[in-house]
């Protein structure tokens, strides 16, 4: 009984059942493409979006390597880079606004083991006292951080840090030296942290080398390192930076490596890794970054709702309205059919409807139609039956061709069934024009089969011409409002937005939709809120265009200022519908102005203030347009602007200067002049005084090539030629002087040559008689009489000591070009200690030695003089207080080749040091000498172009250092 109801059920509502599987299977069938779709899409955003986050990491860290570039390039522009200099060009760069996570930017310096102290003291004496490299130890090399910018609290905490030390810093280190290329570390815990909000960090090192060089081996790079440019970064404030509000869709793991530990995760911005984790997200990609020699792996995955707009939502409203459209549908069919079955068609309701309704039977004929049709049509009902009513009003189109029955639409809703609902067409009418309309067909059904077609007809010409003339205006203002280089908004009478063109969206980064719903003030600068507003309610009350300049946000967030032009608009009956705006940018403009100020500005203090004679006379006339104060001055502060030439000076003055301007003027060639003499009447009063000036006069074009004005440049060098002219007469008197002085040098040389040369046979015979006068008479003499001849012999010898000292000073002051030989420091030091074997032993010295330069090119006599005098008088003159200690040490200091001896012995006094290379100036008379070695020593260093100087003080010791003008000599000896 219930399958004969539901049967029966079927058959009656057959259509309405029909239309609604029909339907909602379409709709199943659009909402699974259209979910695809929406996929599809959010898979390409997310990938997108992936890959701008990588991109924005790798750009913004390639950004920090030439910010080290840059560092680097201040080291090879510059001789000496000072703290001063490094804290000026960092705040230049701008860098914590411009590049925003960055922790510091500074220098750490290359200091090897035995520099260690020097280092320190260095530092110390630069006003850090409590300076000293961490962490401590003994290391053969140190890496001191000395510059660090900004010297921030925690940047203080890394101040002296050896970075070298730590095993991971290292490692980046090494392979920035040994490739001359940027390095960065591996995550590191940052000497800047204070126990509070650590973050995960790393650094960038880029290698400065010795002497701006370049070297292309390892081995030589590894000599010539210099120093680091490094920055180092807290990991969690530098993506924050770069990547701001890129995540607010998506999660970020970074990993240092390609292992992705937890142990290696550098930043993430969730608590969950879900590199780590089984929560699976629907998007995800793996991305690599190769930056400074080193790998970073980037997982980002997409948070859950990701991608979800109104179009990923779609697929859902479209489900949901095909199943409202399939249900309704289904009732209205079937309300229409119980209508059908309990009331016919009221010819009431057709004769009064608007619409044109036509029935059709099977065959193609109209079998009804109401006053509408025949008004619409021109046809009266019993002419347009002869005929089938497609032949009637459907059988052509409008460009002549026929329209077959079997493709027409409306013929076909009928023998297939199907009902058709807003279709537009064009029909004819009797006369043969044609008009557009929109169709509704339906088939009517009796005892389950179709037997007629209603059709409802509505003529549309007027309506689509009106659309259409709306679509194209609309289409054609906004590709006008797209493509102007404007920005353009149109404002209602409350000034809120009613539409905004492309340039607007590119300026702002706001989209149409969300500017529609934004204030203005939203996008305005605080400052410039109250003074549009008055502007603007200035202009509304009388309805008038105004302009303004005022500063907009741009979508990076910067204030630009932008120039406004409002004009007012009008509806078509002359009421106020608010403006219309166009923007343009003029942020350069303004800038250019304030350039332009500024140089103007500095142009007159330049004029004013410059220290030279300035002033512009007029082509034309050759009248005085500008004279500086120094112009002025020079002429006694006499009128000059607004004279000519003639009227301002003298024709004394004048003589040589008229002349001079008249040809620059008419040739247009400038004349510069040096040392040219000049009279001028400095006091204004009619005496001359003559000077002499370097002068140029400079020819000013105008646009067609015509001497507009000339500028007259004056330097007064008239003390200079003075001062040469005295200098010369100088250079004369010290000429004959110098011939005169080495004339005299000569004669004292021959003099002492001689004279020592001459003595040496008169002592020596003296010496003889003496021996022979002891002889004779020992035994004969009392002990005073031998004591007497002891002393008479001990002078003789000291005579011929000082004798044997002259012969030797005059040597060494004509010897100026003595053979030299590859030597060895070492080997030359162990002749000397030989030789004086016997005060070695009685002294019990110690010596300690370090050659760090070897060997040398010199004079073998005269570097074991050096060596003998400064070892043996660093014994002689030892301590009764302590054990003597000499220490004999060579190094390399630039040009020199240096020999450093020092002992611990009696030292000298401070006073008393400038004494001490006088010839036979002795400071300790208790030991033998002739005060005369060390002044041998001077002249033989100074006379190789070398120096020797000493530090020393009482009762500690001495230091001797000798600086030989050469390279250390690399052949073996």
């Amino acid at each position: 009984m219930n399958f004969a109801k539901l049967a029966a059920f079927i058959r009656d509502y057959f259509i309405a059942i029909f239309s609604f599987l029909l339907i909602f299977l379409l709709t199943l069938f659009v909402y699974s493409e259209t979910k695809k779709k929406a996929e599809e899409r959010s898979a390409k955003l997310f990938s997108i979006r992936a890959e701008q986050i990588t991109r924005a990491v790798d750009k913004r860290m390639h950004d920090y390597v030439q910010i080290l570039v840059g560092g680097k390039a201040l080291f090879l522009s510059s001789d000496t880079v000072t703290r001063e200099d490094w804290r000026k060009y960092y705040e230049a760069l701008n860098l914590e606004e411009q590049y925003p996570g960055l922790q510091g930017f500074g220098f750490s310096q290359v200091v090897r083991a035995e520099q260690l102290q020097r280092h320190e003291q260095q530092m110390r004496r630069a006003g850090y006292e409590n300076f000293k490299v961490t962490p401590e130890g003994k290391r053969d090399l140190y890496t001191s951080i000395i510059f660090l910018e900004p010297l921030s609290s925690r940047n203080l905490r890394a101040f002296g840090y050896d970075m070298y030390s730590d095993s991971v810093r290292q490692s980046a280190m090494r392979v920035a030296r040994d490739t001359r290329q940027p390095a960065m570390s591996g995550k590191v815990r940052l000497i800047q942290e204070n126990g509070q909000d650590e973050q995960p960090g790393f650094l960038i090192y880029l290698p400065v080398y010795q002497d701006n060089a370049r070297p292309e081996s390892i081995k030589e790079r590894q000599r010539l390192i210099k120093g680091f440019v490094y920055s180092p970064f807290r990991a969690r404030d530098l993506m924050t930076a770069i990547l701001g509000d890129s995540l607010l869709d998506v999660d970020v793991e970074i990993y240092d490596g390609t292992n992705l530990s937890r142990e290696s995760l550098l930043y993430s911005t969730d608590t969950t890794l879900y590199y780590h984790t089984r929560h699976d997200r629907e998007f995800s990609e793996l991305n690599t970054l190769a930056i400074g020699n080193n790998t970073w792996r980037l997982f980002i995955t997409a948070k859950d709702g990701f991608g979800r707009t109104a179009d990923t939502e779609l697929p859902y409203f479209i489900l949901m309205g095909g199943f409202i459209i399939s249900a309704l549908m289904f009732f209205i069919i079937w309300s229409l059919s119980n209508v059908r079955r309990s009331n016919r068609l009221k010819q009431t309701i057709t004769d009064n409807a608007t619409a044109a309704l036509f029935i059709m039977d099977v065959n193609g004929y109209c079998t009804f139609m109401n006053p509408a049709a025949e008004e619409m049509t021109g046809y009266t009902f019993e002419e347009i039956r002869n005929k089938p009513l497609h032949n009637m009003i459907h059988h052509m189109r409008p460009d002549g061709s026929p329209y077959p029955l079997e493709e027409c639409p409306i013929d076909r809703a009928l023998p297939t069934n199907n009902s058709m609902r807003a279709h537009e067409d064009v029909f004819i009418r009797k006369d043969g024009t044609f008009f557009n309309v929109t169709c509704a067909a339906r088939p009517i059904m009796e005892n389950g089969l179709p037997i007629f077609t209603i059709i409802e007809v509505r003529d549309i010409t007027d309506e689509k011409q009106a659309r259409e003339a709306i679509i194209e205006s609309e289409a054609r203002f906004r590709t006008m409002a797209d493509s102007a280089p404007v920005i353009i908004k149109v404002m209602d009478e409350s000034f809120n937005f009613m539409y905004v063109n492309k340039q607007w969206i590119d300026f702002t980064g706001i989209s149409f939709e969300d500017t529609i719903n934004t204030h203005w003030k939203e996008v305005m600068h605080p400052e410039d809120i109250g003074r549009l507003a008055a502007e603007f309610e200035k202009a509304t009350a009388s309805h008038t265009a105004f302009r303004i300049e005022i500063r907009l946000r741009r979508f990076d967030g910067e204030y630009r200022w932008v120039v406004s032009t409002n004009t007012p608009r009008f509806g078509a009956n002359g009421e106020f519908l608010g403006f219309i705006s166009s923007v343009i940018d003029i942020t350069e403009i303004k800038d250019a102005e304030q350039k332009v100020k500024q140089n103007a500005e500095l142009l007159q203090k330049l004029f004013l203030e410059v220290p030279a004679v300035v002033g512009l006379v007029r082509a034309s006339d050759l009248r005085y347009v500008l004279a500086n104060p120094k112009y002025r001055q020079l002429y006694g502060n006499r009128p000059l602007v607004g004279k000519t030439i003639y009227e301002a000076h003298s024709e004394q003055e004048g003589r040589g200067f008229f002349k001079r301007l008249e040809k620059v003027c008419k040739t247009g060639k400038p004349f510069v002049g040096n040392e040219v003499l000049t009279s001028i009447d400095r006091l204004n009063n009619g005496k001359l005084e003559q000077g002499f000036f370097n002068l140029v006069y400079q020819p000013l074009l105008d646009s067609t090539s015509e001497v507009e004005a000339v500028l007259v440049f004056a330097v007064e060098v008239t003390e200079l030629v003075s001062a040469r002219r005295e200098l010369s007469n100088t250079n004369d008197a010290l000429s004959v002087k110098n011939m005169e002085l080495l004339r005299i040098n000569n004669d004292l040389d021959n003099f002492v040559y001689t004279a020592s040369h001459d003595l040496k046979s008169p002592i020596a015979n003296m010496e003889g008689l003496v021996m022979l006068l002891h002889d004779i008479l020992n035994g004969k003499l009392n002990a005073e009489d031998m004591q007497v001849l002891d002393m008479v012999q001990n002078s003789i010898n000291k005579l011929k000591g000082t004798i044997a000292d002259l012969a030797e000073i005059t040597k060494v002051q004509k010897e100026s070009d003595v053979a030299v030989e590859p030597l060895s420091f070492e080997k030359k030091f162990r002749d000397v200690t030989t030789d004086i074997h016997g005060l070695v032993e009685e002294s019990g010295v110690v010596f300690k030695t370090d050659f760090q330069v070897a060997r040398i090119l010199y004079a073998p006599k005269n570097l074991r003089s050096i060596i003998y005098n400064l070892v043996s008088n660093a014994i002689k003159y030892k301590s009764p207080e302590r054990a003597p200690e000499v220490r004999v040490h060579t190094y390399q200091e630039g040009d020199f080749v240096v020999l450093e001896v020092q002992d611990n012995g009696l030292g000298i006094k401070k006073e008393q040091q400038h004494k001490l290379f006088t010839m036979f100036k002795r400071l300790h008379t208790h030991v033998e000498g002739t005060g005369i070695g060390l002044y041998i020593v001077k002249r033989i260093i100074e006379n190789n172009g070398g120096k020797i100087e000493v530090e020393s003080e009482l009762g500690k010791g001495t230091t001797f250092r000798v600086y030989f003008k050469q390279a250390p000599v690399a052949e073996e000896v």
